[in-house]
């Protein structure tokens, strides 16, 4: 008997997913593959039952070459004598003892009868285990014909028949992608999840922290926003019909501490220029906030008027009860400029320049007895969110007790291009008290963030690419003018070397210039001062 056209299906030539749905769209897609003599060994899948759907690829291959072949096979009519309507039933042999068949024979409506429904009541009571059963099964089939040399395979396995969800996981993370998110796709039914718009797009180890941080609440649907560098993971979830944003860390290191951050945000939040916290759980690295919705592009708002919104919300927060300490913002900078030398990603040459401008730099700034404020550490422009009147703050990975010209500098590198909008974010901020002292700081810090910046995406993309070597005149002449335009699009190893590059050149010729060293000149022994 050949498989309904309406059958979900999903379709591989090798480890590439070709397509899922209907099998008869899918069919057309392995069809347009074949035609253009790309494919070698296609399989094709029930998704409901994990078992291989066994079609004519000859005649898929026909039907390609343009010849009037179907894909699927019609049902054979059947050929049946007349006489007495069948019920559906099937005879098959049973074997029982003589007490069960004389109990059996007592009960009204015969031996058949009450068997049929002593089956139907254990499916019914027993439901639930046999959907999971069937589940683990489906998964099973799938697994055995996909990932059977896979790393892990057979002990997967035992975790999948073990109800071992977390292991599993762990196990299946390394498989080939198309793979991998196919069994993310049939195994919540088989560790007894009830289906949900979660499948697929939750981590299986992260499902249980999920369902645990919106409750009772039904959750209509789920978007993934975006994955950040960090390994974070970011969706818009609406459940009870209300929008809220998910956040899943991901592995914590030293700079990114859940407990650090949730603890921020809700001060943060308190002060109003974070949203409502909603639920946070440290353990498992999950927090939902209210979803913050943007004004489109297409609301004008002056460039000034802009500023002056940042700026009063960072202020806000710097007046906030103090957040967490962790690391002085200049060491920690410097750690990061070591940890990209260490890998080799940029020649010494190319770097070493830098280094000793820097080494000047957190020599000469202020740090004893320095003035800390709630610090957010990263303004840049995807963590500030314009909402009609309000500027929200968001994504807290990096908040910690710090200086202020940290925020400062950052406005200042990223929503500037003009001296004369720098001096207005330094006008905005500190009023009529506004002197050469800020000015300074100001000016230091900003090289400061700009190395920040830098050594943070050339460790990322090292981290990711360990082959991949750069050279000093392969980042040489990128200037951040040409760079700006393109933040939203830093998501390939291209655009993220330009990116680093770009700011190691600004730097450099603010090193370089007569205002780096008037800078340090008066910032030097003035640690002590108060307000700057």
């Amino acid at each position: 008997m050949s498989a309904s056209p309406s059958l979900q299906v999903t379709a591989f030539e090798g480890n590439r997913c070709i397509a899922s749905g209907p099998l008869a769209s899918v069919a057309e897609k392995i069809k347009e593959v074949l035609a253009r003599g790309e494919a070698a060994s296609v399989l094709v899948f029930d998704d409901q039952t994990g078992s291989q759907v066994d079609l004519n690829l000859r005649t898929l291959s026909e039907a390609a070459q343009g010849m009037p072949t179907p894909l699927i096979a019609p049902e054979p009519l059947e050929s049946r004598n007349a006489g007495r309507p069948r019920l559906g039933v099937v005879a098959r042999e049973v074997t029982l003892l003589p007490r069960q068949w004389e109990w059996l024979g007592q009960q009204q409506g015969g031996a058949s009868a009450t068997l049929r429904k002593l089956v139907d009541q254990a499916r019914r009571e027993n439901a639930g285990e046999e959907k999971i059963r069937a589940a683990r099964e489906a998964l099973y089939r799938f697994m055995t014909a996909m990932a059977g040399n896979a790393p892990g395979y057979e002990e997967a396995l035992r975790a999948l028949f073990a109800g071992d969800v977390h292991r599993f996981s762990i196990l299946t993370s390394d498989w080939a992608t198309d793979v991998r998110k196919h069994v993310g796709k049939l195994a919540p039914a088989a560790f007894g999840y009830a289906p949900s718009p979660l499948d697929v797009v939750i981590p299986l180890t992260k499902r249980e922290a999920v369902l645990r941080a919106f409750g009772t609440a039904e959750v209509q649907s789920i978007e993934r926003i975006t994955n950040g560098a960090s390994g974070a993971g970011v969706f818009k979830v609406k459940a009870n019909q209300v929008d809220y944003l998910l956040r899943i860390e991901g592995p914590p290191d030293g700079l990114r501490d859940p407990a650090r951050q949730y603890a921020c945000l809700k001060i943060a939040a308190e002060a109003g220029v974070a949203p409502r916290l909603v639920y946070a759980d440290a353990e498992s690295g999950v927090a939902v906030t209210d979803f913050i919705a943007p004004d489109s592009a297409s609301v004008e708002r002056s460039k000034a008027d802009s500023l002056r919104r940042i700026v009063t919300a960072v202020r806000s927060l710097h007046d906030a009860p103090l957040f967490p300490e962790l690391v002085d913002y200049l060491d920690g900078v410097d750690t990061l400029i070591r940890s990209c030398m260490e890998t080799g990603i940029l020649p010494k040459r190319a770097i070493e320049t830098h280094r000793k401008f820097y080494g000047e730099l957190a020599a000469a700034y202020p740090r004893k007895n320095l003035d800390l404020v709630s610090s957010h550490n990263d303004l840049n422009p995807g963590n500030v969110l314009f909402q009609k009147e309000r500027v929200w703050l968001v994504d807290w990975e990096s908040a910690f007790a710090a200086d202020r010209y940290v925020d400062l500098a950052a406005i200042a590198n990223f929503f500037t291009t003009e001296e004369n909008e720098k001096e207005l974010v330094l006008e905005s901020y500190f009023g009529a008290a506004l002197n050469d002292l800020h000015r300074a700081r100001f000016f230091l810090m900003q090289q400061a963030n700009r190395m920040f910046y830098a050594m943070v995406v050339l460790n990322f993309v090292a981290a990711a690419e360990p082959a991949i070597k750069l050279t000093a005149a392969g980042m040489k002449g990128i200037r951040w003018s040409e760079v700006r335009g393109e933040m939203a699009r830093i998501n390939t190893t291209e655009t993220k070397v330009r990116f680093a590059g770009a700011l190691l050149n600004e730097a450099l010729l603010a090193f370089q210039s007569p205002r780096f060293s008037q800078a340090v000149a008066q910032v030097k022994g003035s640690s002590k001062r108060r307000g700057a």
